[in-house]
């Protein structure tokens, strides 16, 4: 049902290519015919299950060899045919079936002959009779029926493909003014009372494991009359022409033997009708209205997967799986069963309405890509938007538990210079710098949270899996105080006195997803690990750093340098965090960070030699606050490296 509504949201062109293009497909499926029956040939030429044919079939066939032995090669000498009926019906067969046309007089005496040969040959004998169907004259019509009266007739028509010519039908028989008038086969095998169906039936060829013509027992005339009779009993015996230039018909086999090798004698193909009909073997086929069915519902299911959100290159894959899944059934139903369903027919039509419902999906999904992209790209990290456009399901409401590394900072002192400076000038102020601090969360690959008045909240570690999220952190922690103090210089140079930026980066559990109401939503990480990111970067002003990092994130950390700040404890927590400070670069030299280290260890000790250590580090660097601080502290008689807030 979504995507019958999808589709009938699309406007008036759209589906007027539409139709014109699935009319496009129809007709490529109609004319499809050509394949479709090579397709059929093939099967029968190579996996038919049809692969004995009978063994009570066999052809007498005149040859080049026969005809050199008479003055003339057109009509074959009757007499030598009346002989030959003779010795035939004297082995006693089951029937003999004559392919051979008596529609003009010969020399009167082995007419004569010839028929009184058949007439008493005490055997049932079917001869090959035609009508104006077939292309006879009046005249030659007029001798047949004389010629045949009393004798057992069958049509001689083969039913060809008038688009090929080949033969792929078996050619029951016809009305006429006299009645009904079977095949040559059908009459064959009423005479050793088989009944033989009058509906149009596919034809079936008996094939060998080589894929060519199933050989049945053939003898040139000339030589029937030296065989022992045995040879004949209680067979059918058929008697035509086996020529290279007259009456030779293409079959299925010329798919495999080439026009040559499939290229039958029609006595031949007779045969193979009359194995097919006294076997009752039928090639068994579908009713119309289920090939539809089956067609529309392989073109519904090529379509559903189009339809469907999946990566672009995996859907022709699941096509072709979909399309050689059916050709499979297809053809292990043909040669397991014979039957023959059309495969390329639903095939083309599959494939034609997959690409144009693949073409709805692919404008679809870039009119999701886009909105999707132009809503959030300004609001949120690119990393956000690049997970919804992989997935658009993801912007249901909910989270999931993360593993993240939360970073909080805050413009000091911001407020309070709002109050002295025009709205429009705080405005220009604060865009010029949330600006800057915004893109320095992205180029570091940091998902921006939310903006808090001047201060800006983001994490790592979602909507994408970071496994260096903890140095990416401190980078950006690092990067974003570079950032600040080019920026409160540059304010400096205008009069603007700015205070320092203080950042507090904190990593754990944290539920992350988009939570909100049906209105509003926002994608966003919740829990303690972001409470104590924001209140590490409240503890800077109180131990006068900028940057406030926990050990939770410090101990991740290889490629920057960090100096132990203290052990901090949040107010309402019973365990402190300890916080370090990472260090730019141009920071205190190596000497200077090593003693420092020295002086905390000490200090956190308990030793009373750690204020002494302080106290030297304080003349060397008179700017250095946190040194400043501990010394203060140690002054005041604290000791170790225990610090507890009374806010938060």
């Amino acid at each position: 049902m979504k995507l019958i509504a999808a589709i009938s949201g699309y406007s008036r062109r759209t589906w007027m290519a539409a139709i014109a293009f699935l009319v496009l497909v129809a007709l490529a499926a109609a004319l499809s015919r050509p394949v479709e029956n090579f397709v059929r040939d093939l099967m029968m030429a190579t996996i038919s299950p049809w692969t004995q044919a009978r063994d009570d079939i066999v052809l007498v066939t005149v040859t080049e060899d026969t005809l050199k032995l008479f003055p003339y090669r057109s009509p074959i000498d009757r007499a030598f045919l009346a002989e030959l009926v003779g010795r035939i019906a004297a082995a006693r067969p089951k029937a003999i079936g004559i392919d051979l046309l008596f529609d003009q007089a010969t020399e009167p005496d082995k007419d004569a002959a010839l028929k009184a040969a058949l007439a008493g040959a005490g055997v049932p004998v079917v001869v090959a009779v035609a009508s104006a169907e077939d292309g006879l004259a009046a005249r030659q019509i007029a001798f047949l029926e004389t010629f045949t009266e009393g004798i057992g007739q069958g049509l001689a028509t083969l039913s060809r493909d008038p688009f090929d010519g080949v033969v792929r039908a078996l050619f029951a028989g016809r009305d006429g003014a006299a009645g009904w008038r079977p095949g040559l086969a059908q009459a064959l095998a009423a005479a050793d009372g088989v009944e033989a169906p009058r509906e149009r039936l596919a034809m079936l060829f008996y094939r060998d494991a080589s894929a060519a013509p199933h050989p049945l027992p053939a003898y040139p005339a000339h030589t029937a009359g030296l065989l022992p009779p045995a040879w004949f009993a209680g067979k059918f015996v058929l008697i035509g022409v086996d020529l290279p230039l007259e009456d030779r018909h293409p079959t299925p086999f010329v798919v495999t033997e080439g026009v040559r090798g499939g290229t039958l004698p029609g006595i031949v193909i007779h045969a193979h009708a009359l194995a097919q009909i006294v076997s009752g073997d039928r090639m068994l086929t579908p009713a119309p209205a289920l090939v539809v069915a089956l067609t529309l519902a392989l073109a519904a299911v090529a379509a559903w997967l189009a339809w469907r959100p999946l990566p672009v290159l995996f859907k022709p894959v699941l096509l072709l799986a979909l399309v050689g899944a059916f050709w499979a059934a297809g053809l292990a139903g043909f040669a397991w069963f014979g039957l023959h369903v059309p495969m390329v027919a639903p095939s083309v039509l599959a494939t034609g309405t997959a690409a144009f419902t693949g073409f709805l999906a692919w404008r679809r999904d870039s009119e999701e890509r886009n909105f999707i992209q132009q809503a959030f790209s300004r609001y949120v990290s690119p990393a956000v938007v690049g997970s919804i456009l992989k997935d658009p399901s993801s912007l249901r409401l909910g989270g999931e538990r993360r593993e993240v590394t939360c970073v909080f900072t805050d413009l000091e002192g911001f407020t309070t210079l709002s109050e002295s400076l025009a709205p429009e000038r705080i405005a220009s102020l604060l865009n010029a710098y949330l600006d800057q601090v915004c893109d320095t969360f992205v180029e570091h690959g940091a998902t921006l949270d939310k903006l808090i008045g001047d201060a800006v909240v983001g994490f790592f570690g979602a909507p994408v899996e970071q496994p260096d999220q903890a140095e990416r952190a401190v980078a950006l922690a690092l990067a974003i105080d570079r950032l600040s103090e080019a920026f409160r210089a540059q304010m400096a140079a205008d009069g603007i006195r700015l205070g320092v930026t203080r950042v507090g980066v904190h990593g754990g559990p944290a539920i992350v997803g988009n939570f909100g109401g049906k209105r509003f939503f926002d994608y966003t990480a919740i829990g303690d690990t972001v409470n104590t990111a924001a209140r590490l970067e409240g503890a800077n002003k109180y131990i006068g750093t900028r940057l406030c990092v926990s050990h939770a994130v410090a101990r991740g950390v290889n490629l920057h340098t960090l100096r132990p700040a203290g052990i901090i404890y949040l107010k309402g927590k019973t365990e402190g965090i300890e916080a370090f400070e990472p260090l730019n670069p141009d920071q205190p030299e190596q000497t200077y960070r090593q003693a420092y280290c020295e002086a905390y260890r000490l200090m956190k000790a308990g030793d009373d030699g750690a204020f002494d250590r302080f106290a030297g580090l304080a003349r060397l660097h008179p700017g250095d606050r946190l040194v400043e601080y501990h010394h203060r502290r140690l002054a005041q008689g604290l000791r170790g490296a225990d610090i507890l807030l009374s806010e938060k």
